[in-house]
């Protein structure tokens, strides 16, 4: 076998030695910020539970404050967070 190509062989086979023991260390990394980005779901995922109902609380509120302010015969303004087209 010529020099060149037993040479191009032990590189070959170096480069890709080389190549596994980079993925066997990386491959715990990659698992570990799965994991990770999992659990950062769950928690937006809690939060937007949380922040959905304490709005759709705070608006059960505002339809009761606004029903019991007009049974009294108080006028109440006109709700400035709706688009014009939805004020009635």
């Amino acid at each position: 076998m010529p020099e060149s190509t037993a040479a191009g062989v032990v590189t070959a086979i170096a480069a890709c030695i080389t190549a596994l023991a980079l993925l066997v260390g990386a491959l715990p990394l990659l698992v570990k910020a799965i994991n990770e980005s999992r659990k950062v779901r769950v928690t937006v995922d809690e939060v937007h539970t949380i922040v959905n109902q304490q709005r759709t609380d705070a608006a059960n509120y505002n339809r009761a404050l606004t029903a019991a302010l007009n049974a009294a015969g108080v006028e109440v303004p006109v709700d400035q967070s709706l688009p014009a087209d939805q004020v009635a």
